[in-house]
């Protein structure tokens, strides 16, 4: 009877202790809608913080896309300025894997390579002629037609 007599008083203490506890800790408790305003927000902070990985990362894949457009019209003008006849079929001669833009603006490896190109197959460009053209005067009596065709001569000027 001791023993059940000690066992009921030591409820009632621990009963009277987890009081006591919860009275000095109400002061640090959080009322429910509180916490579940702030857990929303996380949530909500959560998916804007997903939303703006996944914005990053399609704006990269974009500026990926555009700085190979960029090397692609860059690799087109310099094979125009070089005269390609087929810049279709020169440009599947040219590995891109080496070239890089510069921060000047130019690119890499790209006048290597079609000075390679040029050596071995230069049938693929046109040969470089020392043209000169000369504006001529048009005679106040010259038809359209006729002055076009005098208009630029090659290399002479017309007296």
């Amino acid at each position: 009877m001791d023993n059940l007599a000690a066992l009921g008083n030591e409820k009632k203490d621990m009963r009277s202790f987890s009081s006591v506890k919860l009275k000095q800790a109400e002061g640090l408790m959080i009322p429910k809608h509180r916490f579940d305003c702030v857990n929303l927000c996380l949530k909500e902070t959560k998916q804007a913080l997903r939303d703006k990985i996944a914005e990053a990362e399609a704006d990269k894949l974009r500026a990926a896309t555009l700085e190979k457009e960029l090397l692609d019209a860059k690799v087109d003008k310099e094979l125009a300025i070089h005269r390609a006849r087929n810049l279709i079929a020169v440009r599947a001669l040219i590995d891109f894997s080496v070239l890089s833009s510069k921060p000047d603006g130019s690119i890499a490896g790209l006048e290597s390579q079609i000075r390679c190109l040029k050596e071995k197959q230069d049938y693929l460009f046109e040969a470089q002629e020392n043209i000169s053209y000369v504006l001529v005067p048009v005679k106040p009596n010259d038809t359209l037609n006729k002055s076009m065709a005098n208009y630029i001569k090659r290399g002479e000027v017309r007296k």
